[in-house]
């Protein structure tokens, strides 16, 4: 049985709900990446020019290996291209700034897919020559999002090109989903960490069941969200779409828990420190 909101002569239908449901998480996630691109700018540009990159090991012990002019470089090119890219990629799915600047769209596109491929190639290269925190599953989690970077552009762009823009549309999200994986890791281990503790994760290793199941909801779980999203706005099964705008309203919530924490517990004090 229908809730008595969602009946036809309701203003709110389920799809109006999933489309505030989208809204509310895209502009959840827009905050964080400001937040983000902020501590980038801040943590690294300001650190870089006043310490050198060695400094630059305060925010991350692996960020800067004397004599590795290669890994450096290519760090620098993981964490100054990401400001870029962010900054474009959330302009790419804004549907009134598509409609009349076409031309910038276009222009925008070909930006974003470069820098977010040259950054997944950077990030895979410094996680297989430097390695990092967590266990193989957590790599091979993170090596996945990179890899569907790469795919998802080469597709974004073979759609676009013959002009089969709803196919471009699916496969542009899908890239913008992945590129920002890293991010989704970020606000939901510190939703985590503020709900739940250090309850499933093992602090001396960053491993345990709780950092895979978050590697998992950031780097996989978001691209089958987004099929379930595309499902729900197009079946007449109410439930499914009113399931779904709940859904995305909950990960809005998560995602602004974890702004709050990630945000007191490691960006600001990595800014002002």
């Amino acid at each position: 049985m229908e809730l008595m909101m969602f009946n036809k002569d309701s203003k709110l239908t389920p799809l109006k709900a999933l489309e505030y449901s989208k809204k509310l998480w895209f502009i959840s996630l827009l905050m964080a990446q400001t937040c983000f691109v902020i501590y980038l700018i801040l943590g690294y540009g300001m650190t870089g020019l006043t310490t050198g990159l060695s400094g630059w090991n305060r925010l991350n012990s692996t960020a800067y290996v004397a004599n590795d002019a290669t890994g450096n470089f290519m760090y620098a090119v993981h964490v100054l291209f990401a400001v870029v890219m962010i900054l474009g990629g959330s302009l790419q799915l804004i549907e009134k700034l598509r409609a009349k600047h076409r031309a910038l769209h276009r222009y925008n596109g070909r930006v974003f897919v470069v820098l977010a491929c040259c950054i997944s190639f950077a990030g895979m290269y410094l996680m297989i020559v430097r390695g990092t925190v967590g266990n193989t599953w957590m790599h091979a989690l993170t090596m996945f999002g990179g890899l569907v970077v790469i795919v998802s552009s080469i597709f974004a762009v073979k759609t676009a090109r013959v002009r089969n823009f709803n196919a471009h549309q699916r496969w542009a999200i899908r890239l913008y989903l992945a590129a920002n994986g890293v991010l989704f890791f970020r606000l939901l281990i510190f939703a985590w960490f503020l709900v739940f503790g250090t309850l499933g994760v093992d602090t001396a290793t960053f491993t345990g069941p709780a950092v895979l199941a978050v590697s998992l909801c950031s780097y996989l779980v978001p691209l089958l969200i987004a099929e379930l999203v595309h499902y729900a706005a197009r079946t007449n099964i109410t439930f499914i779409t009113i399931g779904t705008a709940c859904l995305m309203t909950l990960i809005s919530i998560v995602f602004l828990i974890g702004l709050f924490g990630v945000t007191l517990a490691n960006w600001y004090p990595a800014i002002v420190g």
